[in-house]
């Protein structure tokens, strides 16, 4: 009995392999063909890397007993605030979820950190852990808490032009962020 072998094509049609390996060059061809296919999606960016060439980095400065971070520039595009803590950099992420709604909270993971990939970057529409690799909605950040998920800020008010964070708060996190090795879009020597 005859056996017939087939191949995918793109679409998810079977194609003969007959009608497309007439000889050892089309045999060669069709199998680096297919590893193009495979490692192409892995490589080519497309939306999930797009959001992360494009984040945004700040620096906060204080003034008084608070820092205030303006809501119109913040998209559902994570945005990343750094806050000098003595000397050691504390970082806040604020993206809007797709209702429009503002979040921020630490950009360190409760549960990983202190390892220094536990940060959060972003990945489409979701939040994803460096170290662990857990994913989280817009819609949680800076609510829930407890686990693998951007730690949320005490004393955080977000308003409809400002988000206003008390020093205290970021000083606190301090210990948190000792061997974080987040981006933090600083040139070299600029303490990244």
């Amino acid at each position: 009995m005859r056996r017939i072998r087939a191949a995918l094509s793109g679409s998810g049609n079977l194609i003969p392999e007959k009608a497309m390996m007439k000889n050892g060059k089309n045999r060669i061809c069709t199998v680096l063909l297919a590893l193009l296919c495979a490692l192409l999606p892995a490589c080519s960016g497309g939306a999930e890397d797009t959001r992360a060439e494009a984040a945004i980095y700040s620096e906060l400065k204080a003034d008084g007993e608070t820092v205030t971070i303006p809501t119109e520039g913040i998209a559902q595009t994570a945005g990343f605030f750094n806050y000098n803590a003595d000397g050691v950099t504390v970082q806040l992420v604020a993206l809007r979820d797709g209702g429009g709604k503002v979040h921020a909270a630490f950009n360190t993971c409760q549960s990983c950190s202190p390892s220094p990939k536990a940060y959060y970057r972003q990945t489409g529409e979701l939040l994803e852990c460096a170290n662990c690799g857990f994913t989280f909605a817009p819609e949680e950040v800076g609510i829930t808490h407890g686990g693998c998920n951007p730690w949320p800020v005490a004393g955080i008010v977000i308003g409809d032009d400002v988000i206003t964070v008390p020093t205290a708060s970021l000083d606190e996190m301090r210990p948190a962020f000792l061997s974080w090795a987040g981006p933090t879009g600083r040139s070299a020597g600029q303490g990244e």
